[in-house]
């Protein structure tokens, strides 16, 4: 008998669980979720006492821009679930290349300038959807160049700029989406960037979303890496998955496959990855030459993170400080920094009197994807930190190195951002949809990805009316 359901969803990230919730949720639709990880949550995962009893880590740095006032606590709001944050954070401290300042230190300013500063935030926060979207494909430069006279002022964008892009350079950085961040901080938390942290770690923003699909039928594989979306007369008809277990490891390995088939298909990989998916060759391509350009021409348009999570056995900054410590170059990788004490939000992921930091620097993907590049950095990483952090070394009670390539989806560069990225629907496929940070949608890494899965789920529905 043929495997059937209502919909697939190829990704258990925030994104793929977010669209199979609402489908289940809103539509009463029988979900199968696949992933090739052994469990779900794709760059959201959490891992509960790793490396020891009392530690919680997750994949990579994360700290969620808005906490509960973010597209991510919306999504699961949607489908009758909570997530429990911590308070925001107070501050932000920038390295100078000696010590760590606040803003306004790093970006003095007179009494005309602030002035301007405070004029700047109104007219931000006043802006339309529409006024934001005609900079999607112009630079952040451009803007202050348009409309900021003071160097001070245009220095402190430039800054806030640079977290929320991880892109260095005001000329690289897409003025439409550091506009769209600013404005939906302006409006709801009344300051330029504001973020948070689930107090169960990432787990926190899936756990609900992953109940939702099982209270209404559906499933989540996990351990099933999808080999392909079949494509036939037209209409996705479902996936191929292995159908045994292979001896050999990934390289050699040519799995046997049995097909599952839907009504619909929802890929919520990042584009980097269709092509494992999707056959791209002219030949075989079910779908138009010109998407498949676009989207080969923009995959690598990413960037990466490499860092450590490090388990301290005593606290390096007073656990009462909650702080996202950032520096728009190191001394020694010279690359953007970033860290937090993700113990001093949430504590428990970290034994008591004990505290858990997540720090990383941000590089290209020609860096994150090269092993041996990826090692140099993180050498040179570790130096920038102990030179920050004075003393953390003798503290070390364990760290665990990670790298991730494509950390926020597309990079945040004019042309790449708002309706510029990949659409959530296959041209000339009516039933495959596409969901994540590197199609259609708003916000910060997860954030992204969750308005994308809601946008996406959107679409689905009405098709179904």
């Amino acid at each position: 008998m043929k495997e059937k359901y209502d919909a697939i969803v190829v990704g258990a990230g925030i994104a793929g669980l977010g669209v199979a919730a609402i489908l289940g949720k809103e539509a009463n639709q029988k979900v199968l979720v696949l992933d090739r990880f052994p469990t779900p949550g794709g760059r959201l995962r959490c891992f509960p006492n790793y490396p020891g009893e009392g530690w919680t880590i997750d994949t990579g740095l994360h700290f969620i821009e808005l906490g509960a006032e973010s597209s991510s606590q919306e999504l699961n709001s949607r489908v009758g679930k909570d997530v429990e944050w911590a308070p925001l954070s107070q501050t932000v401290e920038f390295w100078n290349g000696s010590k760590f300042v606040n803003l306004a230190d790093l970006v003095p300013m007179n009494r005309e300038d602030k002035a301007a500063f405070k004029s700047l935030l109104q007219t931000i926060a006043s802006m339309s959807d529409a006024q934001i979207e005609a900079w999607d494909n112009r630079s952040l430069e451009e803007w202050l160049d348009e409309n900021v006279s003071q160097v001070p002022v245009k220095a402190l964008i430039t800054d806030i700029g640079m977290i929320m892009t991880t892109i260095p350079a005001a000329i690289d950085m897409a003025a439409g989406e550091v506009l769209y961040i600013a404005r939906d901080n302006l409006r709801k938390a009344k300051q330029l960037l504001a973020a948070s942290y689930p107090l169960e770690g990432m787990k926190g923003l899936t756990r609900g979303l992953e109940e939702v699909i099982k209270e209404h039928g559906g499933e989540i594989r996990v351990s099933c890496e999808v080999q392909q979306i079949l494509i036939q007369d037209g209409l996705a008809q479902g996936v191929r998955v292995p159908s045994k277990a292979h001896p050999y490891q990934s390289e050699y390995c040519m799995p046997e496959t049995r097909a599952v088939y839907a009504d619909r298909v929802v890929c919520a990989l990042p584009i980097y990855q269709l092509g494992k998916v999707i056959d791209f060759s002219p030949e075989a391509s079910h779908l138009p030459s010109w998407w498949v350009k676009r989207i080969q021409d923009v995959q690598n348009e990413i960037t990466g993170l490499v860092g450590y999570m490090i388990g301290l056995s005593e606290p390096v900054v007073d656990t009462d400080k909650l702080c996202f410590f950032t520096a728009l170059k190191t001394n020694h990788a010279q690359l953007p920094f970033q860290a937090f004490p993700a113990s001093n939000y949430s504590p428990g992921v970290a034994p008591q009197g004990k505290q858990l930091w997540h720090t990383d620097i941000v590089c290209e993907h020609a860096e994150a994807s090269d092993k041996f590049k990826r090692e140099r950095l993180l050498m040179l990483m570790w130096e920038d930190v102990k030179e920050m952090f004075p003393g953390i070394e003798s503290k070390v009670e364990w760290r665990v190195p990670y790298y991730v390539d494509g950390c926020d989806g597309l990079a945040r560069k004019p042309g790449l951002v708002g309706n510029f990225k990949p659409g959530l629907r296959a041209p000339g496929i009516p039933n495959l949809f596409f969901a994540g940070d590197t199609y259609v949608g708003r916000g910060l890494a997860a954030n992204g990805a969750a308005k994308s899965a809601m946008l996406c789920a959107d679409l689905i529905l009405r098709t179904l009316q």
